[in-house]
């Protein structure tokens, strides 16, 4: 997806203030974001620039790169603003490839190797030793690095790559600055930890460290607020619900459960995420927050940011399925509360968008388009109107709306990596029902109806009767339909259904009669029973004959061995054409059907001429 859009031939028409505004102001989500737009748009200023240098001066590249240009420089001048507004000195430094990220870390206040409770904790780093070199432009070696065909970075940069530089300009003063204040801000916080340590006092001592916690989210240091966050657990007011590790009321528990899923959903640390939304779920706690019952220490939007949370963490483990039903079953009434995490159009786009690529039919009216969630649809129309087509199965228009939909999808910090392989996912199962009502189709209309060629259809339903992805390899989640036979919404690897043949001379698709398939099944079982049936006679033939042999003294003893490893392989061989005759008829489910008696005289005799060959072709050699 990345190379796709790295080379436009329009310019873009992306609103960065409208997009930005859904977030809050000072979150660490807001500057990620901010931050990876400013890559993006950047990377994409160096393809258009690399363009226009290499003989397309035309019109459409030069406004596409001066417009990558701008909307670069408005992403890093935001992200530069926050930064500056919270005192992320340290990641400053590493967007301007000041310091090096491990440096920065190493370095940082406040994350030393003290337990967190003491006055002195963590401040093993002067804030005035770390060396603030001057960064340098680094135009050339970020051009050449975008043409040796390596991505972008999302989060962080490279040591040798610093796109900030060439749309902002470095304040040598800030990071110095910025460390001073951070660093009184520290000490007085640890003081009021100290202090409430002293006197033993349960509330000051949560409320105190949840202030760290808080103080170290704003400046980046995500580590150590989860570190924060996590201690206050213990020091939960007694008296109301109990958690692992400590004891304490909803609503502080609530809070802080909350505050932790942020600081995982921002740090990317997924296991966390499942980890403390599942220790929840399995509290009284959880009970209560997914009952009707609300009181006045209680959230009722609380189940559904958790949902949500949940929904981010299974998208990012390619639960496509799980994360559908988890951000459709949200409430509608989470708008902007939970926008520290995720914004209002960012679950509607993701409900909608994995629901069309994994749900039934029934299920995506159920849960989509008919049910509560058809409320949020009115932040996302164009996604709304690709539904309404494909419900109507009208599949060109819908695939064409959201192959325009992806070019804004594919700047989310979460979607992006996962774009390429929904859509396909979608356009696979537009195929699959588009032909089912068939029993031929023209590949020809089939490529005009989705955007193909003849070559390229015809590649496209070769991976779908292989049930391969689109470089060769199986790919056993690929399904119909069928969405919901596994997690990830697999389906059975053949999607077009047994008998589909591609026909490459007429150019066209077609299923075989089912009656030919259950007239072919029905006659390959009665061939292996016919051979089983053989097979047992010559067995009980050879047993008679040798029982008899050896009460009249005819068995010339040697080695009893070999005999019996013969014996023994007959005997498994034999139990294995049984096995497989069962096995044929459980998975045919042959059943009588009159409409084949008209048939039965020419099946059995060609029942019997393989029957023939079979018993001319066998010998004795595995039952003496």
């Amino acid at each position: 997806m990345m190379e796709s859009a790295a080379k436009p031939s329009t310019p873009p028409s992306f609103d960065l203030q409208t997009y930005i505004s859904r977030y809050e102001p000072s979150s660490e989500t807001r500057l990620q974001r901010l931050l990876f737009l400013g890559h993006h748009f950047h990377g994409s200023f160096l393809a258009a620039s690399a363009d226009v240098h290499h003989g397309s001066t035309t019109p459409a590249a030069s406004a596409a790169a001066r417009e990558y240009e701008r909307l670069a420089g408005q992403a890093f001048q935001m992200a530069v603003d926050q930064m500056k507004e919270t005192g992320n000195w340290r990641r400053y430094l590493e967007e301007f490839g000041a310091v090096l990220p491990n440096a920065a870390a190493s370095t940082d206040i406040g994350s030393g190797s003290g337990n967190g409770d003491s006055g002195n904790d963590g401040r093993s780093a002067d804030p005035e030793s770390t060396p603030i070199s001057s960064p340098l432009r680094t135009r050339s070696d970020s051009h050449q690095h975008q043409h040796q065909g390596q991505p972008l970075p999302q989060q962080g940069v490279l040591h040798h790559q610093h796109p900030m530089s060439h749309h902002q300009t470095y304040d040598p003063a800030f990071p110095a600055k910025a460390k001073r204040e951070s660093q009184a801000r520290l000490d007085t916080l640890e003081a009021r930890l100290a202090t409430a340590q002293a006197h033993l006092v349960r509330e000051s001592i949560r409320t105190a460290l949840l202030a760290l916690g808080e103080f170290h989210k704003r400046r980046g240091d995500l580590r150590e607020a989860w570190r924060r966050v996590w201690k206050s657990r213990e020091y939960v007011s007694v008296g109301g619900t109990v958690l692992p590790g400590g004891t304490g009321g909803g609503a502080e528990m609530m809070q802080i459960s909350l505050l932790l899923i942020e600081i995982g959903v921002d740090s990317r640390e997924w296991a966390k995420v499942h980890d403390t939304i599942a220790r929840i779920e399995h509290t009284p706690l959880g009970a209560s927050s997914s009952s009707n019952n609300s009181n006045n220490h209680s959230d009722p939007l609380y189940r559904s940011k958790l949902r949500a949370a949940q929904g981010l963490a299974q998208l990012s483990s390619r639960n496509y399925l799980e994360a559908a039903k988890l951000f459709t079953s949200t409430s509608t009434d989470l708008t902007h509360q939970f926008n520290s995490v995720i914004s209002a159009e960012d679950i509607a786009t993701y409900g909608a968008l994995l629901g069309l690529a994994t749900f039934h039919r029934h299920q995506l009216h159920e849960f989509i388009l008919d049910g509560n969630f058809k409320a949020r649809l009115e932040l996302i129309p164009t996604l709304r109107t690709a539904l309404m087509h494909y419900s109507r199965a009208e599949y060109g228009p819908c695939l064409q709306l959201l192959g325009e939909a992806e070019k804004e999808w594919i700047l989310d910090i979460h979607l992006h990596s996962h774009v390429g392989g929904l859509m396909e996912r979608i356009r696979d199962r537009c195929i699959v029902q588009y032909f089912t009502p068939y029993s031929s189709a023209s590949l020809v209309t089939m490529g005009k109806v989705f955007g193909f060629g003849v070559e390229e259809m015809e590649a496209v339903v070769c991976r779908l009767l292989s049930g391969s992805d689109k470089n060769g390899r199986h790919n056993p989640d690929s399904g119909g339909d069928g969405a919901d036979a596994s997690a990830s919404g697999g389906g059975s690897p053949t999607l077009l259904g047994e008998g589909a043949r591609i026909n490459a001379l007429d150019k066209t698709l077609s299923v075989e009669n089912p009656r030919s398939v259950n007239k072919r099944a029905r006659r390959r079982a009665r061939v292996m029973a016919a051979k089983m049936g053989l097979q047992f006679e010559r067995n009980a033939e050879a047993m008679l004959l040798r029982m008899a042999c050896l009460e009249n003294g005819l068995v010339i003893p040697g080695d009893n061995r070999r005999g019996g490893r013969s014996n023994r392989k007959g005997f498994r061989h034999h139990a294995a054409l049984a096995e497989r005759a069962v096995t044929d008829q459980n998975i045919c489910h042959i059943e009588h059907d009159p409409r084949y008696d008209s048939d039965t005289s020419e099946d059995e005799g060609n029942v019997a001429m393989e029957v023939e060959d079979y018993d001319m072709n066998i010998g004795y050699q595995n039952d003496f």
